[in-house]
């Protein structure tokens, strides 16, 4: 059994899908596989590659300089799996996020929301992965209008969030309002909604905002919750495992640079267009988008409101084109198809999804696509 080193910089948000989705190839590799994390030890890379002697590595992040990835794999196969700026120039195998789709579906969530002008907000260094969305972003949005664009250029201190904050509230202020903003990940989302709060913009009034990776406690943290583009790490991964076995097989591979995309866009409130603003029904909506598939009822989301059933009925309905329980519905049927895009039995759908009964999702389902289940599970997984 060959032993595969997986280094990165530490265990923590997409690095962690990603190595689920390398160990998960590793048993039809009949590999071994290490995790490396370089925070957390002081031995320099070389030395932590002559200690496993591995048949492949796969090299996760930014951190690692060319000359450093030179002296400590030296005839060792080498997958990078979203390199940075320093490594990407040399890298010969690659494994990276997509930009293109990613920066089509932010301005297509944007455009949906009818701003009078667009902003982006990269990453706190100039990043190859962050100007690439920033500059495939503009280019999207501008195929579909002519509002102005204008781009936060300006590296940004983590340790210091509210110097960044407010130097966003600062730039974002003459822009024409409301302002759609894309930011290069959920973290620069945050900053965003902390620098509107601070300049007093509200949403969607003023601002709509798009963050990418789906993080979720970022995302429903953040006031207002974010909404975001999740990315396919776990098949980031597995490409990854699958490319480094090709190159172990066959160290003569031409050089080969593959893509992982995103797999869906979780609206939350900060796209979520209202025909008029309410602030209880927008309340009331963000409610059933998180409790909607615990079993809440349209008694539950009426019980929240201060006027009678049939005054809270009429206002919700002015305000989303919805009855409540259209809502409820709506929220249930897209959890239903997200799981039969996994390998959960049918039988355990219903439970998850807030309904009552596995028959009633059978009509409720049928009623809705004119397939059932299965046959809905078949086409789209094949697609």
């Amino acid at each position: 059994m060959d032993t595969v080193l997986f280094i990165t910089d530490l265990h923590v948000g997409s690095h962690v899908p990603e190595f689920a989705g390398v160990y998960e190839r590793a048993a039809a590799h009949n590999w071994r596989v290490i995790e490396l994390e370089l925070a957390r030890t002081v031995r320099p890379l070389r030395e932590l590659v002559s200690q496993w002697k591995p048949a492949g590595c796969i090299l996760e992040g930014s951190t690692v300089s060319a000359a450093d990835a030179k002296r400590a794999f030296r005839g060792i196969p080498v997958v990078n799996l979203d390199p940075g700026a320093r490594a990407a120039a040399s890298a010969r195998h690659t494994v990276t996020s997509d930009p293109g789709t990613i920066a089509q579906w932010a301005a297509k969530e944007l455009l949906r929301t009818k701003p009078a002008s667009f902003a982006y907000f990269g990453w706190c260094t100039k990043t190859v992965w962050s100007v690439e969305r920033g500059r495939l972003f503009r280019e999207a949005v501008r195929r579909e209008s002519r509002a102005p664009f204008a781009n936060f250029d300006a590296n940004w201190d983590m340790g210091d969030t509210l110097g960044v904050q407010k130097k966003l509230a600062k730039f974002l202020a003459p822009l024409p309002k409301p302002v759609a903003i894309f930011a290069v990940n959920d973290y620069a989302a945050v900053q965003v909604a902390e620098a509107c709060r601070l300049a007093g913009l509200s949403c969607p009034g003023d601002f709509t905002l798009v963050g990418v990776d789906n993080e979720e406690m970022h995302c429903e943290c953040a006031d207002p919750t974010l909404t975001s583009i999740e990315q396919d790490f776990h098949e980031a991964g597995r490409l990854a495992a699958d490319l480094l076995a090709e190159l172990i097989e066959n160290p003569k591979l031409s050089p080969k640079h593959l893509k992982f995309g995103p797999v869906r866009l979780v609206r939350r409130q900060s796209t979520r267009s209202f025909k008029f603003y309410d602030p209880r029904v927008t309340k009331a909506v963000e409610r059933i988008r998180r409790d909607a598939t615990t079993g809440l009822t349209a008694a539950d989301v009426l019980a929240e409101f201060p006027y009678s059933r049939r005054i809270a009925e009429k206002r919700f309905r002015a305000a989303t084109g919805k009855t409540i329980l259209e809502e409820i519905q709506d929220v249930r049927f897209e959890k239903v198809c997200e799981l039969l895009l996994t390998d959960i039995p049918i039988g355990h759908i219903a439970g998850r999804c807030g309904m009552r009964s596995d028959s009633f999702l059978k009509r409720f389902f049928k009623v809705r696509t004119g397939q059932t289940l299965r046959e809905w599970r078949s086409a789209h997984r094949r697609s």
